[in-house]
């Protein structure tokens, strides 16, 4: 006797139906699978078809969970596998739903790097090294990390971007020595991702210039500072320990002296 879907009812959860064989409940299915096998009321069903129903659902139901994963923002293929196998351990399973999503333009590592890098340069903050970084670390593969770079970060951009981000780092250094503000500055640009040779172009078209009166102030008081910290020395070891510490920082050995000239001979 050939089995038979005797009914085909639809849940309460919008797209999901229940498939009755022989007048028995069988499984569930989504609408995706119902319209794909074409599946009706007095279709013969056997055992095979069965177990690729019910495996159309499962990865039918994976799917939606990528759907819904990607539903909120772009994502790279590799979030959308580490997010699968949390769903699911079968590696075929994942690599169906992402050649899937692929195939229905919903799943677009190039599509991110360029978005990301888009995005970066009107932000004005990364430079291509840490953009590079960035974009490894979400599983983009070299070449299209290049080709976004080459289309949307041009020359000009990458030395107003500089520009920006250093203006804005002098500001906040400016309670250091004149010295040590240009290189934290260039270090901050190292470590945003520009270049040695864009962060030169960048450091001589900012033209910073020391404010010598606030430079003595800022002066004035890391002497005071370094003074009290050697106190339980005595007056040679304080005086050199002191210029050493303040050396370091950036300001000059003869406005060190100066300052500890003059407090010595207090």
């Amino acid at each position: 006797m050939e089995s038979k879907i005797t009914k085909i009812a639809a849940q309460r959860r919008k797209g999901r139906f229940n498939i009755f064989i022989d007048g028995h409940y069988a499984f569930p299915v989504s609408e995706n699978v119902l319209i794909r096998y074409q599946l009706v009321k007095d279709m013969v069903i056997d055992e095979s078809l069965e177990n690729q129903l019910v495996s159309a659902d499962h990865i039918d139901k994976i799917y939606q969970k990528a759907i819904n994963y990607l539903s909120g923002q772009l994502r790279t293929t590799q979030e959308v596998v580490n997010k699968l196998k949390t769903e699911t351990e079968d590696s075929a399973i994942i690599d169906s739903v992402v050649e899937r999503l692929k195939q229905n333009l919903l799943l677009d590592d190039q599509s991110y790097a360029n978005s990301y890098v888009r995005s970066e340069v009107r932000i004005q903050d990364k430079g291509p090294t840490a953009i590079k970084q960035h974009l490894h670390q979400k599983g983009i593969a070299d070449s299209m990390i290049e080709s976004a770079l080459d289309e949307f970060y041009s020359d000009d951009d990458l030395v107003v971007n500089g520009l920006k981000q250093a203006r804005k780092m002098f500001k906040r250094y400016q309670n250091d020595s004149f010295n040590q503000a240009i290189n934290k500055v260039k270090n901050g640009l190292v470590r945003k991702g520009y270049s040695f040779e864009i962060i030169d172009q960048v450091i001589e078209l900012a033209d910073f210039k020391p404010d010598f009166d606030h430079q003595a102030v800022v002066l004035k008081k890391q002497f005071e500072k370094s003074w009290h910290r050697y106190r339980r020395y005595d007056q040679q070891q304080r005086a050199y320990k002191t210029k050493q510490a303040l050396y370091r920082k950036g300001f000059s050995l003869d406005s060190i002296s100066q300052l500890i000239d003059a407090e010595i001979e207090q």
